[in-house]
């Protein structure tokens, strides 16, 4: 299809449908992944009447607004998190579309984004990283390879690169100090990244997510940091995947004109 022919406005409306659709369903992925449920079935219900939601009452952004945060049969209140979620599913098309324009790169980078914001929320509630996500991640990035100028041969480096990194890290960390430095989730997560950015964007991710997780230690810490302290590492990676996908060139461009 070539998009081409539509009008821009038309292709982002397109997109920020999706992107609310994957917002809301994002509710059901960051609840029921880490519990191990089944995001098929069953529908989506009232947590506190238990009564299923029609269709009506599960449309992205309208049926919480016109409901008023509420459930039609039990009035109890509808977390704010659920329209948040798909606003932000909406920004994250958006985004991505912006940055790369309305081609296979932007759509690439939307469905990236997407996923970062499920795996970066996950991990921050639970400290976990469901290979769910991640390995349907890698296979994107490598199918979208084909259709982007990153090429497969890049996107297949990147993976190796992100996975074997982090693999060696967290080896090499239990070789030291005798436990697991890393998870098997931030060596998927880091897959993924390398996957849709290519191998040069591995370090830069590493980089922004060590100083971003450092600094929410010592700042959460109070300027001490536990030795065994535990950090959700996958939050701090994907906010740094999205830095360097958006405003990477700028920053390297910034930092190459003052040094």
């Amino acid at each position: 299809m070539d998009v081409s022919l539509y009008p821009p406005v038309f292709m982002l409306t397109i997109a920020s449908v999706f992107g609310a659709c994957f917002g809301s369903f994002s509710n059901v992925l960051i609840y029921r992944l880490p519990r191990n449920l089944s995001v098929v079935g069953p529908r989506s219900f009232c947590p506190s009447c238990k009564t299923q939601v029609s269709w009506y009452d599960n449309l992205p952004l309208l049926s919480w607004l016109l409901l008023r945060g509420k459930c039609r049969h039990c009035q109890a209140a509808i977390s704010a998190r659920y329209l948040i979620l798909e606003v932000a599913g909406i920004l994250c098309t958006l985004a991505g579309f912006a940055r790369f324009g309305i081609t296979a790169e932007g759509a690439a980078a939307a469905i990236y984004l997407l996923l970062l914001l499920n795996i970066a929320i996950i991990d921050w509630q639970h400290m976990i990283i469901p290979h769910t996500l991640t390995i349907t991640g890698m296979v994107l990035g490598l199918v979208f390879s084909f259709f982007t100028p990153l090429g497969l041969v890049p996107s297949l480096l990147g993976l190796l690169l992100g996975a074997g990194i982090i693999l060696a890290v967290s080896y090499g960390y239990k070789l030291l100090r005798g436990v697991v430095g890393m998870g098997g989730g931030d060596v998927m997560l880091m897959g993924m990244v390398g996957a849709f950015q290519g191998p040069w964007a591995v370090p830069a991710v590493l980089f922004g997510g060590a100083v971003m997780g450092t600094v929410y230690a010592v700042t959460a810490g109070k300027g001490k940091v536990a030795g065994e302290a535990k950090l959700p590492f996958g939050t701090f990676l994907a906010a740094a995947s999205l830095v360097v996908l958006l405003a990477g060139d700028w920053l390297w461009a910034t930092y190459l004109t003052l040094f």
